[in-house]
């Protein structure tokens, strides 16, 4: 787990899937650039820093995955007690 240390607390790796947004301005920028998708140039971007990705807060991260646990996860629980008690789902 990477990230800054503010108030004692590590934040999430801002680089891994599901934990940022893609920059805005970086992607207007790539587009005016843009000669191959192979062969990107970096962009000298103030708003992210040259990552290309911004930060999410720790809440949001967290907000996004119990959302898609409950998208995908629950139904298939509860499938599955019900088929165990002899429901049909």
């Amino acid at each position: 787990m990477g990230g800054d240390h503010l108030g004692g607390t590590v934040m999430p790796d801002f680089t891994l899937h599901g934990n940022n947004e893609r920059c805005p301005a970086c992607e207007l920028r790539q587009e005016a650039v843009d000669t191959a998708m192979i062969l990107r140039h970096p962009i000298q971007c103030q708003v992210c820093n040259g990552s290309g990705l911004l930060p999410l807060p720790t809440a949001e991260i967290v907000r996004r995955t119990c959302e898609e646990a409950r998208r995908i996860h629950w139904p298939q629980f509860e499938a599955r007690i019900a088929a165990q008690n002899g429901e049909r789902a």
